[in-house]
């Protein structure tokens, strides 16, 4: 889970599109063909990562937000002696409340963070499609650079 969370913050490989753009312009088929095959593959790949990071974000989530209502709805306790309140187990609902709206802002962080990898894949898959339709169109089968 970790790997999935560290790829997610990473910011995605810059792609060459300059390059690409070259290829189809020169209609160099053994440049651009490979980028279009595995096109699929790499576009499978970001769904089940981005799956899986929302599936984790929500579930986190959830359990955070359970776990701060159920501290706000329980009965008011005592309060603790200043020799218990030394110890090292001894937390007060003000320490726990807060360290559980750090978590939520911390979930937002991740939400925000996987929202703009999901727009620029999209930026991205779009540009692709746009520049594979040009391609078929500028360089039909058997002109230069097969």
């Amino acid at each position: 889970m970790w790997l999935l969370l560290t790829m997610m913050a990473l910011p995605p490989e810059p792609f060459d599109f300059a390059a690409l753009d070259g290829a189809i312009e020169r209609c160099e088929r053994k440049i651009a063909l490979p980028v279009f095959a595995a096109e699929a593959q790499r576009r499978s790949a970001f769904l089940t990562a981005a799956y899986q990071e929302q599936a984790a974000i929500a579930a986190e989530r959830v359990a955070t937000v359970a776990r701060r209502r159920a501290l706000r709805e329980a009965p008011v306790r005592p309060a603790v002696p200043p020799a218990a309140a030394t110890t090292p187990t001894a937390t007060s609902p003000a320490e726990t409340d807060a360290e559980l709206a750090l978590r939520l802002l911390s979930l937002e962080d991740r939400q925000q963070a996987l929202d703009e990898a999901r727009r620029l894949e999209a930026m991205r898959q779009e540009a692709v499609d746009m520049k594979r339709g040009y391609f078929l169109t500028h360089c039909p089968s058997g002109k230069k650079g097969d």
